[in-house]
This record gives C-alpha cells, sequence and structure tokens, in this order.
C-alpha cells in the first residue's frame, strides 16, 4: 500500500470516528439548552429542602437541623384541612371543566364555517392573555353584592338576590374554571381533530343511532385528551393561590396561599415543607393520570 492511500484510509478512519461521534452526542447537544433551567431547578430544590429541616424561631430559620417543622405539619389538623382543601377543590374544578370543555370541543371540531370557530377560538382563548390577577379581580366585580350576576338574577323569577358569591368556595370555583376551561378544551380538541370523520359515519351506516356513536365511537378515541385536560387542570389548581386568596377572601385556604404566606413571612422552613407536600400532592395525581392513560392506550391497542 502506497503513502499516499495509507494517509487517505487514516483520514476516512479519523473522519468516520468523528462522524460517529457527532452523532452520538447530537441529542446531548440539543439538550443543552434545557440543561441550565434543569440544573437551577434542582439546586432550588436541593436548598428548599435543606430549609426544611430547621426550626423557625423567633423571626429566623435556626442553624441546626431539626425535624420539628415537618413534626409541627404532619401532626397538625389544620394544615392537613389545607390538603383536603386544595385536593377538593382540585378535584371539583377539573370535573367543571371536564363537563363544559368537552362539548364545546366536540361542537368546535364539527363547526364547518372558519369564521365561526376563529371566533370562537377568540373568545375561547384570548382571555389566556390577560393576567390572572386582572381576571380574578374582574370576578369579584361581577360577583360581588350588587355585581352584574346578582344584577341579572334578581330578573329571574325565583331568585331572591343579594347572594354571597365571593369571599367563599363558590367565587374560587367560578373564577378558576373560567381561567382553566381554556386548558382542558385544547387537549380535548386535539385529540377529536385527529379523529378520522369516516368511523361516526361507518357507525350510522351501520345503524347506530348518534348517542351510541358518541358513546361507543367518540367517547373511547377522545379519552387520552379528556386525561391530558384533566392532568393539567389539576394541577394547576392545586397551585393556584391568587384567585383563591382573592375570590376567597381568606376564607379558603389552599397550600399555594400558605406557602406565599410563610416564604413573605420569612418562615422558609415552614414554606419549604409545604411545598414540598403539595409537590408530592402533584406527583401522585400525575402518576394516577399517567396510569390511567396507560390503560386507555392498552385497551385501544
Amino acid at each position: 500500500m502506497s503513502a499516499g492511500s495509507a494517509a487517505v484510509s487514516v483520514r476516512e478512519r479519523r473522519e468516520a470516528t468523528l462522524a460517529r461521534w457527532r452523532r452520538t452526542l447530537f441529542p446531548y447537544g440539543i439538550l443543552l439548552p434545557s440543561a441550565l433551567p434543569l440544573a437551577l431547578f434542582v439546586a432550588a430544590m436541593v436548598v428548599l429542602l435543606l430549609k426544611s429541616f430547621h426550626a423557625f424561631v423567633g423571626t429566623e430559620p435556626a442553624s441546626a437541623y431539626s425535624l420539628a417543622t415537618w413534626r409541627e405539619f404532619l401532626e397538625s389538623g389544620f394544615y392537613w384541612s389545607v390538603v383536603k382543601t386544595t385536593v377538593e377543590l382540585g378535584l371539583l374544578v377539573t370535573c367543571i371543566c371536564l363537563v363544559l370543555g368537552y362539548p364545546v370541543a366536540y361542537v368546535l371540531v364539527h363547526i364547518r364555517s372558519r369564521v365561526v370557530v376563529t371566533a370562537a377560538y377568540v373568545v375561547l382563548f384570548s382571555p389566556l392573555l390577560v393576567s390572572v390577577v386582572v381576571r380574578s379581580y374582574g370576578w369579584m366585580l361581577l360577583l360581588n353584592e350588587k355585581g352584574f350576576v346578582n344584577s341579572i338574577l334578581g330578573h329571574v323569577p325565583g331568585f331572591h338576590p343579594p347572594y354571597q358569591l365571593i369571599f367563599n368556595e363558590t367565587g374560587v370555583v367560578i373564577a378558576l374554571v373560567h381561567i382553566l376551561l381554556p386548558f382542558a378544551i385544547f387537549p380535548i380538541l386535539s385529540v377529536m381533530r385527529q379523529q378520522s370523520r369516516t368511523l361516526g359515519e361507518a357507525a350510522a351506516d351501520l345503524g347506530a343511532r348518534p348517542w351510541r356513536i358518541w358513546f361507543k365511537v367518540t367517547l373511547p378515541l377522545s379519552l387520552p385528551g379528556v386525561i391530558s385536560a384533566a392532568q393539567i387542570v389539576f394541577t394547576l389548581t392545586i397551585s393556584a393561590w391568587v384567585t383563591a386568596s382573592l375570590l376567597g377572601g381568606g376564607r379558603v385556604q389552599v397550600l399555594g396561599e400558605l406557602i406565599y404566606q410563610n416564604i413573605s413571612q420569612l418562615n422558609w422552613p415552614l414554606g419549604a415543607v409545604e411545598s414540598f407536600v403539595l409537590l408530592v400532592v402533584a406527583l401522585i395525581a400525575l402518576s394516577i393520570f399517567d396510569q390511567a392513560g396507560r390503560a386507555v392506550h392498552a385497551k385501544e391497542s
């Protein structure tokens, strides 16, 4: 073999090795931009975990490590009642959003007019461009004793306003449903749009009535979207605290609000414990929804 051909062979092996390394490292290179935020999140969670193993003495955390704050939370009936309220609020808002969002998604899929669909999208999703604080204050104006809702109810036979619709769970639920309803509609809508219209038409040709087509064809095929919607709405609800604070008026205590209050008062240990409890609740919910999604996919396959 000549020196020239040997050099070419070495160069080809080197280029093949470099190409192999590029193919191997390319996926990790794509992940590099997201590595920094992930590293910051993990570092913050580690710091928060360490803060939870301190006691709050006077106006600042004690320097010595202790399980006193964890014991205070786990042995307190008040904190467990807040956890219960948070979970119940999440389940209630999720159920209402699914009941309202599913028909809306179904209608949007079957509307033929692009103008009507576009207008519906604007009405449904434009509130996402407005701050949660602004929308919460807006609902306070609408739901107070002299607000628009009570004024309308005053003209409806059988109603005797004014009703107390704010500073209680009713106002919190109404505002949260309005805020989170788009997050329920969009996953269901995206799944329904992937369904073939020929499936329903075939079922109709075989003699199935509309309600049976929905129950046997549309609903089973749209369950992945329903589960995704429930997952998103529930996790957003249990972590929402601004709406609960404003519309609840201090009478609806949720974990997110307690975390904000304790961190504001520099009670980092208790705020850290509450944060991890909220994280555990969210992870349990995500695990349940994930198992439900796997069961649906297994049934479909």
